[in-house]
């Protein structure tokens, strides 16, 4: 079985959230948004002990509403139904529990199973005496029923079981109290081997992670991977012929000197209390056969340290490594599934691990044979596959009183739909793999993005940003993508407006196509294609983004997107002389072409002198939303 999807209520941040789960699900989103609260609140019902939650993890200051984490399982395997037994009957395709923090502090966990409505509050009383009586009431109210008398509690529980069994078809969902110990690993609960949930906090520490306890993530390679029956089976019997050869040397070294000193001892008991008597032997040796235990130590070189004294980044390291093995030895062995929770996977770690750790993970997700199925809360974009963008969860947190979580995502056909008519579907799978995915994962972190054709757009845009102030635009969240063409940005635009982040965007509308066909020499039939080439994406852009449809639009800037008569050089070149001037001296001065230069180009945005045109103000502010 995998999470389908979970509902968190009146946990932390989040007050009340839906989230659909994937077999990798990334979360990603500012700082307070709840992403690792999400990890967390998962953790609390599948680990967590009774009690552990208070009144502070109450949303807001909820206190008398419940906490509540429901968990929806697909996916399942005979053997899952096979261990859910009433829960996920034949024919079910998902199984549902929940977990509750009731005002009172008191956990409950429960789930979906088929059950006899007039059962309910039997099943619910405390105490046998309660289950009898009120057994007995329903017997003499319903008799149609045809209940079997009974003498116990417990035969209350087995004639209801029966009668369930035969009345199949009176039967409703009803949510049913399971056992306390049904999930968790540590608990040894009844799912353990069926769904494992292993939960790497951001602060979570190796030295302690290294040691061989049965929470530890060493602990649990080490029970997956190491039978260490028959180890114990021969301590055992050292143990015993030790505690024998023990008492032998008591009986040698000691027996006479016990039975000289428990005569002297009887001699002076019997004048006190005739016909008693007392012996002085040695005590049975209590020897206990230890467990055996496992112990992970560095060897740098040839010293050997213990883990704690490594740096943050290889303790890190050591933590990535046994979480993998987890899985992987844990997979390999069973048929349950473990999902690896990860918080902050990237920490501590460079740019080429960390890239490293992340196709490890979503290569043992998708591998069908190891059952993994992964969740993490990010910050990085090596942890992000815009390619994957439906399995991006993104959290946003409204400015209100009391902040609202919202969680973003997107389907493959939500995209689709939104290019309907526009990008062909295939299209959009093509493309995904290509230049667009690439240019997206910066982008899926920002507040704003700005969707241009190329690098020279965003070159300049850059610079204008910083010319109005260093780093204003990236301080404000604000990314400019370019996407590789106009052709792109639909699809670009689709996946963060479906995603939840707000995107402007600028095109060339290429009126100039001809005349520069032309000059360049091309035949006549080449000239029309190019045009015609251009009038058909510009007609679709404009489709997209609802206006007028036309061959060569003018240039404007409208509320979702601006558009260039020509394209950009060709407009700066008209409206900022001095641009072009600043362009020159820096070739003269430093050597470097502008050509594909980004740096070249954002240099003499930054020199330039003069006023920028004011339409590339009015598209600076609609892209930075002012």
């Amino acid at each position: 079985m995998k999470i389908q999807s979970v509902r968190i209520k009146n946990f932390r941040t989040l007050k009340d959230v839906t989230i659909p789960f994937d077999s990798v699900t990334t979360f990603i989103g500012p700082n307070g948004a709840g992403k690792s609260t999400v990890l967390r609140a998962l953790d609390w019902f599948f680990n967590g002990k009774p009690g552990s939650l208070t009144e502070k993890d109450c949303s807001f200051g909820a206190i008398d509403e419940d906490i509540e984490v429901q968990i929806t399982f697909a996916d399942l395997t005979e053997k899952d139904r096979g261990a859910l037994g009433k829960y996920a009957p034949e024919g079910a395709a998902t199984f549902t529990a929940w977990k509750r923090r009731s005002p009172d502090g008191s956990d409950i966990l429960s789930a979906n199973a088929k059950g006899f409505p007039d059962f309910n509050v039997i099943k619910a009383a405390g105490t046998a005496t309660a289950k009898k009586d009120l057994y007995a009431s329903l017997r003499r109210d319903r008799p149609d029923l045809d209940l079997p008398a009974v003498t116990s509690g417990a035969a209350v529980e087995q004639a209801m079981v029966a009668w369930e069994a035969d009345h199949t078809d009176q039967l409703i969902d009803a949510p049913e109290a399971l056992q306390t110990n049904f999930f968790g690993f540590n608990s040894g609960g009844k799912m353990s081997g069926l769904f494992d949930f292993v939960l790497v906090t951001a602060d979570l520490r190796a030295s302690e992670e290294s040691l061989d306890g049965k929470s530890s993530i060493i602990g649990r390679i080490l029970e997956r991977s190491i039978d260490r029956t028959a180890a114990d089976e021969e301590i055992a019997k050292i143990v015993e012929e030790s505690r024998t050869k023990q008492q032998k040397v008591y009986e040698e070294k000691f027996k006479e000197q016990l039975v000289s000193i428990t005569a002297q001892l009887n001699y002076v008991v019997s004048s006190y209390s005739p016909g008693r008597s007392v012996t002085v032997s040695p005590a049975d040796v209590e020897l206990k056969a230890p467990k055996t235990t496992f112990e992970v130590a560095v060897l740098d070189g040839t010293t050997e340290t213990a883990v704690e004294r490594q740096g943050h980044g290889f303790q890190r390291t050591i933590l990535i490594s046994a979480l993998q093995l987890l899985a992987q030895s844990g997979a390999a062995s069973a048929e349950g599934v473990i999902c690896l929770a990860i918080e902050e996977p990237e920490l501590f770690q460079h740019p080429i691990q960390a890239q490293a750790f992340a196709k490890v993970l979503r290569s043992l997700a998708e591998d069908t044979e190891k059952r993994i199925q992964v969740t993490y809360a990010t910050h990085s974009p090596y942890f992000l596959e815009p390619r994957h963008f439906d399995q991006i969860r993104r959290l946003t947190r409204s400015t209100d009183e009391i902040p609202v979580v919202s969680v973003h995502y997107a389907t493959m056909t939500d995209v689709k739909a939104k290019l309907h008519g526009i990008v062909d579907g295939e299209v959009v799978d093509r493309r995904l793999d290509h230049n667009v995915a690439d240019q997206l994962a910066i982008a899926l972190f920002a507040n704003r993005a700005f969707l241009v054709e190329g690098p020279t757009e965003s070159s300049i845009f850059y610079g204008l940003g910083d010319r109005l102030s260093p780093g204003s635009l990236e301080a404000a969240g604000v990314s400019i993508v370019f996407v590789g063409g106009k052709t792109s940005i639909p699809l670009a635009h689709a996946i963060l407006d479906s995603i939840g982040v707000p995107a402007y965007a600028l095109f060339d509308a290429d009126t100039g196509c001809v005349a520069r066909a032309t000059a360049s020499g091309k035949t006549q039939q080449k000239i029309d294609s190019e045009r015609n080439q251009n009038a058909k994406e510009n007609r679709k852009l404009l489709q997209y983004f609802g206006l007028d449809q036309e061959d060569f639009p003018a240039a404007r800037v409208a509320e979702n997107v601006a558009i260039l008569d020509d394209h950009l050089e060709g407009f700066l070149s008209e409206k900022w002389e001095t641009w072009v001037v600043a362009c020159q001296d820096l070739e003269i001065n430093t050597g470097i072409s502008l050509a594909k230069n980004q740096l070249a180009y954002r240099t003499a945005t930054l020199r330039a002198e003069g006023d920028v045109p004011e339409m590339l103000l009015q598209i600076l502010a609609k892209a930075t939303g002012e």
